[in-house]
């Protein structure tokens, strides 16, 4: 996802850089052509369809950055919750492997208490 979030940002900052045109801008700057040349004035660019446009597509790329730091920060949370789980199944592994222990050492004893009963001294 990070790679993703790299290239949408570059394009982004590219598109910023570069005056981009977005897709909304684009289309009202041709209703806003085809409207002047219906009244028969020049298109300069720049018009109330082609400005809305440009603020809509603004609007869109706001809202995939947001869309996109949310995917990120519900990434990073996953890999945190996984993380908590490792440490705690490392945890418990390492109680597993004390009480294991424990219960050799413990049926050791019994045996060499029951080896003792067995024979006579």
């Amino acid at each position: 996802m990070k790679t993703t979030t790299m290239l949408m940002t570059t394009a982004v900052f590219t598109c910023t850089i570069a005056a981009c045109h977005g897709p909304k801008e684009k289309a009202g700057a041709a209703r806003d052509e085809a409207a002047a040349n219906a009244s028969g004035v020049p298109y300069e660019g720049d018009g109330p369809a082609e400005r809305a446009g440009r603020a809509a597509d603004r609007v869109d790329r706001a809202a995939a950055k947001a869309r996109e730091s949310r995917a990120d920060a519900l990434e990073d949370q996953g890999r945190a919750i996984e993380a908590q789980a490792d440490a705690e199944a490392d945890t418990l592994e390492q109680q597993a492997k004390s009480i294991r222990e424990a219960a050799k050492v413990k049926a050791r004893e019994l045996n060499r208490k029951a080896e003792n009963l067995e024979s006579p001294s």
